[in-house]
């Protein structure tokens, strides 16, 4: 696709609260408002707790108000707790209810993982074969209750059954739903996978429906996750292949904790903003315009 053919390309560009777990979740709202987002992926807890209670009565109405006090847009909520086939499904019938009324169309969740205790401690193929199976067909009922709801289930890479693009394809092709896709995060990619995220992704392009830019340097396993855009990922070659593909929607910052140093709330608020003037400059080149 031309720049021509896809000249009105825009995109969500969104961070989740994150970087802030170790500060109160309002502080997060505050933090990622004055950086410049308008949107924001919820879901993760805060000072070890969940601060968005999905069983609470007019829960969805309190988050709604305190977003809206920040300037705030809900794009997807992390929802790999109530998808798990380890829960009733129940749980995840109740977080879609819960979303719609806040009027959140993303899942966001993980795949099975490969490893106990990564890199050390991988599990064994005879183990994961029928857990993988068991996703499959869990996340069959899922994407039917989503795809009625007009919601969308995302996926992204993180070991297992989602590791790569392409098994996050395999992955998806097996639960053969509408509303299961994938949401590429070349960070995860590079960081269990150890290979170049901008080789790998290009399968993945059209059947993305959102994308985490999570940035990575050094080797495999080696954890350190800067600021997006200033690592070895290439986003420029990524967003490329978005663009190419008719991508619209978010591009969410998840990580941008470098190597776990601690950091005052001021200073986390300096990498969030960086990361906000980085993509934005990445998006741009790409040919796309952030909202």
């Amino acid at each position: 696709m031309t720049p021509e053919q896809n000249s009105t390309a825009s995109v969500a560009l969104a961070c989740m609260t994150w970087p802030y777990r170790d500060h109160p979740w309002e502080r997060a709202l505050e933090g990622i408002a004055a950086a410049g987002f308008r949107h924001v992926s919820l879901g993760l807890p805060h000072q070890g707790t969940q601060p968005i209670n999905d069983a609470a009565p007019g829960e969805a109405a309190r988050v709604r108000a305190v977003l809206d006090g920040f300037g705030l847009t809900p794009v997807s909520h992390v929802s790999t707790d109530a998808l798990s086939p380890s829960q009733p499904e129940d749980a995840a019938i109740r977080r879609m209810d819960f979303l719609q009324e806040l009027g959140v169309t993303e899942l966001l969740s993980l795949g099975i993982s490969s490893y106990r205790r990564f890199p050390a401690e991988p599990i064994a193929e005879e183990e994961l074969t029928p857990r993988y199976a068991e996703f499959v067909e869990r996340y069959r009922r899922h994407g039917a209750e989503a795809e009625r709801r007009g919601m969308v289930i995302t996926l992204k890479p993180h070991t297992g059954n989602t590791a790569t693009a392409q098994v996050v394809l395999d992955t998806i092709a097996a639960i053969g739903s509408p509303a299961v896709q994938g949401c590429y995060d070349p960070g995860n990619v590079r960081f269990y996978e150890g290979i170049d995220p901008a080789e790998d992704f290009p399968p993945l392009a059209r059947h993305s429906a959102s994308f985490v830019a999570k940035d990575h340097a050094g080797a495999r396993a080696e954890a350190d996750f800067p600021v997006p855009g200033e690592g070895d990922c290439d986003f420029a070659a990524m967003f490329a292949e978005l663009y190419g593909a008719g991508f619209s929607g978010p591009v969410i910052v998840e990580r941008l904790d470098g190597r776990g140093e601690g950091m005052t709330v001021e200073e986390i608020d300096a990498r969030v903003a960086r990361s906000a003037t980085n993509l934005r400059a990445l998006l741009a080149a790409a040919g796309f315009s952030c909202r």
